[in-house]
Formats: C-alpha cells, sequence, structure tokens
C-alpha cells in the first residue's frame, strides 16, 4: 500500500479481483476511525476526571520496587501541589533526587487526597 503496488503479481489481470490502491487506503481509513470512536466510547465511559487542583495537599504513592520490604510504607508525604501542568500531570512538592530540583512531576494515578489524622483529645478527669 505503500508504493502503489501489490507485493506480488495479480493471479487474474483481466478480471481484477483486488480494490485499487486509493480504494483500499479509504477503507483502512475509514476502519481505523470506527475503531478509534468505538473505543473513545469505552474510555469515556470509564474516565474519572482529577480531582485535584494547586494547593491541595496529597500522598504520593510510591514504585514498588521488588526488592522492597515487606513493611515499607506505600505512600510518601503529604506534599502540595504547586501546579497543574495538564489533565494528569501535577507538579508536586517533593524533592527529585535525579535532577535536584525542589519539585517533582508525577501522573494523577500516583496521588491521593491527604486526610489529616483526627487530633486525639486525651481528657484527664
Amino acid at each position: 500500500m505503500l508504493f502503489d503496488t501489490l507485493p506480488y503479481s495479480p493471479p487474474l489481470t483481466q478480471n481484477q479481483l483486488y480494490p485499487s490502491v486509493e480504494e483500499a487506503r479509504k477503507l483502512a481509513k475509514q476502519n481505523t476511525i470506527k475503531y478509534h470512536d468505538k473505543n473513545k466510547i469505552k474510555y469515556d465511559a470509564r474516565f474519572i476526571d482529577s480531582p485535584f487542583k494547586a494547593g491541595d495537599i496529597v500522598m504520593y504513592e510510591e514504585f514498588n520496587y521488588p526488592n522492597r520490604r515487606k513493611l515499607s510504607p506505600v505512600f510518601s508525604g503529604p506534599y502540595e501541589i504547586v501546579i497543574k501542568l495538564s489533565d494528569v500531570n501535577y507538579e508536586i512538592t517533593k524533592p527529585n533526587a535525579s535532577t535536584k530540583k525542589p519539585t517533582e512531576i508525577v501522573h494523577a494515578s500516583k496521588l491521593r487526597t491527604f486526610y489529616p489524622p483526627e487530633e486525639l483529645k486525651l481528657s484527664h478527669k
């Protein structure tokens, strides 16, 4: 389809059984668009918009390394969201060890809302 020729000679030249290259390209494009639209409907049905905005306090889900200890914490933080870079990327106040920057860019799937623990009110009677 790239070079407007078939990779082999057609067996019957007088009765053309194969569509022209232009027609095959048009059909391929239509099928691609139809498949894309079908997948978009499935994706949009499950998509949940990210609830975070600049200034929110979040916890960061650490990467699960294979050699991580059993009782290692799953989340680190709390961190503050500095800025929302896109629909799914955020810059948080977690220091980046590799770039030596005070912030790190993370995906929304790695963030959870931070709920501060309730202050324990101990009353002595």
